[in-house]
């Protein structure tokens, strides 16, 4: 049994600890979030410096099947650089894309400044055949 003077206890006891672990949820949900952009950064660089490896595209029309390949915010910037054309040269594809917060945490004054605010992943490889697009070339996923 209660007391009269204990009632509403457990509701201010709640109403202590619920921002908190809203906090707590939002957290994990956005670090969540922010992991797989992660991995999708790490696998669109990934894809494409194999096409770069073996294509005869333009580094514009490479950019747009890495930007179908990833599911990033806009923005993402993904740049193809080689050392030579030919065949056993080396090539680098560079992917910078911009963090995007699903809830909003990771904004917060005290927690945005242990979030990153972009992902970068440059990959090196080898051509296999003669590469026909420009150095430096690559664009800006819409």
């Amino acid at each position: 049994m209660h007391h009269k003077s204990e009632r509403g206890a457990n509701l201010v006891e709640f109403a202590l600890i619920a921002p908190l672990l809203i906090a707590l949820v939002l957290g994990i949900v956005d670090f969540a979030w922010i992991l797989s952009q992660q991995q999708d950064v790490r696998h669109g660089a990934r894809e494409a410096a194999r096409l770069a490896a073996v294509s005869t595209d333009t580094g514009a029309n490479m950019a747009t099947l890495t930007c179908s390949a990833m599911n990033v915010s806009d923005g993402a910037v993904i740049t193809f650089g080689r050392t030579g054309a030919n065949a056993g040269d080396t090539g680098t594809v560079s992917v910078v894309s911009p963090v995007a917060s699903l809830t909003g945490f990771s904004s917060l004054p005290f927690v945005g400044a242990v979030y990153p605010t972009s992902f970068t992943e440059a990959i090196s490889f080898r051509l296999e055949q003669v590469a026909t697009w420009s150095n430096a070339s690559g664009g800006t996923c819409p």
